[in-house]
C-alpha cells in the first residue's frame, strides 16, 4: 500500500511539473493539457510502482513462485555483456534473478542453486564501481551481478553455501 501511495504522489508531482512546464512556456491549449497530465499522472504512477520500488518481499511473491525467500533486493545481471535490471532473491536452496517487468526486450530468469555455487567474490562494475559480485558456480561458468551492499549479498551467500570467504577487491 505504501508503494502505491509514493508512486501515486510521485505520478501526481510529475504530471503537475510537466503540465506548468507546457502551460507557461509551450503555450498549449488547456483541453490538450488536461490529457496530458491524465497520461502523465497514469504513465509516471505505473513507471514508478513497478521499477522504482520493487523491493519485494514475501508477502508480495505469489507470482515468482518462490518461497523460503533470506534476501532479496533490486540488482543487475549481466546477460551477453549488457546489464539488464531486476530483483536478486537468496532461497535456503537458490540464488535466483528475475527481471523487472520494464524489460520486456531482454525478460530472462538466472537460477543458480547455492550447492552449485563454489566461490563468491568481489569485482568493480566498468573497472571502478565497488558494486559487483561475481558467483563462480561448479561448471567452470560464472555469474555477474551489480548489487546494493554487496558484502550483506556476499555473506548471506556464504552462510548458505559454506564456501570461505575471499574478500578482493
Amino acid at each position: 500500500m505504501k508503494r502505491l501511495k509514493y508512486s501515486l504522489f510521485l505520478g501526481l508531482g510529475t504530471s503537475l511539473f510537466f503540465t506548468a512546464y507546457f502551460y507557461f512556456k509551450e503555450n498549449i491549449p488547456s483541453d490538450v493539457l488536461l490529457v496530458i497530465a491524465v497520461f502523465m499522472t497514469i504513465f509516471m504512477t505505473l513507471i514508478s510502482y513497478f521499477k522504482m520500488f520493487s523491493h519485494i518481499n514475501n508477502e508480495e511473491i505469489a507470482f515468482l513462485e518462490l518461497k523460503n525467500i533470506i534476501y532479496s533486493g533490486r540488482a543487475n545481471h549481466y546477460l551477453n555483456g549488457i546489464a539488464v535490471g531486476g530483483s536478486l532473491y537468496i532461497t535456503n536452496n537458490q540464488l535466483v534473478f528475475q527481471t523487472n517487468i520494464i524489460n520486456f526486450l531482454q525478460k530472462h530468469e538466472c537460477i543458480i542453486n547455492i550447492e552449485d555455487i563454489i566461490a563468491v567474490e568481489f569485482e568493480k562494475t566498468l573497472g571502478i564501481a565497488n558494486n559487483g559480485i561475481l558467483i563462480r558456480i561448479k561448471n567452470d561458468s560464472k555469474e555477474q551481478f551489480v548489487v546494493t551492499n554487496r558484502e550483506i549479498w556476499k555473506n548471506q551467500i556464504e552462510n548458505r553455501t559454506k564456501i570461505k570467504s575471499s574478500n578482493s577487491i
